[in-house]
């Protein structure tokens, strides 16, 4: 349900000009400050025509450069273009979304993710194979053949600077990670260990793993978010223990293999099917920690303090609401429904006797009524069984297609402010004078190169804009 507005203005659409079945053979229009292929009229005189990005979506809505042609006018400025087109979405999102459920119901992806009758035994499947992997994972560590960092995994592969041509002295710059490096500061490295510990409580305990030998004890996965605060001195001191960034670490490889669970990108938790396509193992890390100079407190870099404050929200949102994936069974709210409808069956007449609406035969009590009805008339209820997993499957389909929405409504949100631009630190003279954020790109550091002083507009307004010098880069 993706509504590609960057590409009508770069296609061009014509969504700012009326195009009537009249004008088909207007041709591009090659003019038009939104692009030079115009609304494409002589394919197909008008509507029908072809032209990227034309007709109806799959979800059953207009397309969004197809809604501009058939409904505004020529003078309609892009802006109210993209707001005329939100109110259509939401007059008619529901006509979408059954319009979407109707025709890719039968698909056996969305069934796999959504199909409660296909996700149970998916998830039993998980289940499984998550206990094998843990058991497998605990040998390895046990015997000393572990392995935290796998070769080619993901210690830094959302922020690889470069294909193979840089090596040597930018082999670091390569490797930078999307983790800030004051995930290094005692307090976080404290409280990334204890919260890891949680949540592999609670995830271990889903899936059926005893004596986890990662954990210390100390775990209460039932905690929730009040439960969950730690005294920041003794998470201090968990942190300068020499022995925590190595159990982190291992705890962090851990939720990944066996779970599917990458903690430091919030908590992003693979999908049953895709954990049982292939062996997890790549996930954020953070880079070394600097020698020279001591990690500054989260509160320094508003990045960071997005990041964490997600990750801590995440965390404790998981625990407390438990496996998303089985309350998408619906298995409790199908019974429930079921009981109500049989009980809808039942037909009190007087005192001694009872009957039922799907038969002609008459009962002494209710109990025999409703026995009767579970055994004799149980292809009736195996019907309203389909039903009520029907209804529990589009439901799930509805909620996956606005969770999708939302996501990608963030990423675009994410590149009109940011423009696409992912930000990583560096060693430098920022605001902490330590590190700076600076695009991540290929070649890393070397490409902002000999690039002046900006503006930071993002960073929290003080007295003054925080000023980001790139000069000692």
């Amino acid at each position: 349900m993706d509504v590609d507005q960057e590409q009508y203005y770069d296609d061009g659409g014509g969504g700012s000009r009326r195009r009537g079945r009249g004008r088909g053979d207007r041709g591009g229009d090659r003019h038009h400050p939104y692009g030079d292929d115009g609304h494409r009229g002589g394919r197909g005189g008008g509507r029908g025509g072809g032209g990227r990005g034309r007709g109806r979506r799959d979800d059953g809505a207009l397309s969004f450069r197809d809604f501009c042609y058939k409904y505004l006018r020529d003078d309609t400025t892009p802006a109210e273009a993209e707001r005329r087109y939100e109110e259509y979405k939401k007059e008619n999102q529901e006509a979408f979304y059954e319009r979407y459920f109707r025709d890719h119901r039968h698909d056996e992806g969305e069934r796999a993710r959504n199909d409660p009758r296909v996700l149970v035994e998916t998830l039993k499947r998980r289940d499984e194979l998550a206990c094998a992997r843990a058991h497998e994972f605990f040998a390895s560590k046990a015997d000393g053949s572990l392995r935290i960092y796998d070769e080619g995994d993901a210690e830094g592969k959302d922020a690889d600077m470069g294909e193979g041509e840089h090596q040597g002295e930018h082999q670091q710059e390569k490797r930078r990670s999307m983790v800030p490096i004051e995930a290094w500061h005692p307090t976080r490295l404290g409280t990334d260990c204890k919260q890891t510990g949680r949540l592999i409580a609670a995830l271990d305990a889903e899936k059926g793993i005893d004596n986890n030998p990662l954990l210390d004890g100390d775990e209460d996965s039932g905690m929730d978010a009040e439960a969950a605060e730690d005294d920041v001195a003794a998470l201090e001191a968990l942190g300068n223990e020499a022995s925590t960034p190595e159990k982190l670490d291992e705890r962090l490889c851990y939720l990944v293999r066996v779970h599917g669970v990458d903690y430091y990108r919030r908590i992003s938790e693979m999908q049953p099917v895709t954990f049982l396509e292939k062996l997890p193992s790549a996930f954020a890390k953070r880079d070394p920690k600097p020698e020279d100079t001591p990690v500054s407190s989260i509160a320094q870099n508003p990045y960071a303090v997005r990041l964490f404050a997600t990750v801590d929200a995440n965390v404790k949102r998981r625990i407390a609401e438990g496996d998303p994936q089985v309350k998408k069974l619906g298995t409790s709210e199908i019974e429930s429904k079921l009981d109500e409808w049989i009980q809808s069956c039942v037909v009190k007449h007087d005192e001694q006797r009872f009957g039922c609406t799907l038969s002609t035969k008459l009962f002494v009590a209710e109990e025999f009524v409703i026995k009767h009805i579970k055994t004799k008339q149980a292809h009736h209820v195996e019907d309203m069984r389909e039903r009520l997993f029907d209804e529990q499957y589009r439901k799930n389909v509805v909620e996956f297609l606005k969770y999708d929405e939302h996501r990608k409504e963030n990423k675009k949100d994410h590149k009109k402010r940011f423009g696409g631009v992912m930000m990583m630190q560096v060693p430098g003279s920022g605001p902490d004078g330590q590190f700076v954020q600076v695009p991540m790109g290929t070649g890393g550091a070397k490409m902002i190169k000999g690039m002046a002083r900006y503006t930071d507009l993002d960073a929290a307004v003080t007295e003054s804009r925080v000023v980001i010098d790139y000069g000692d880069i």
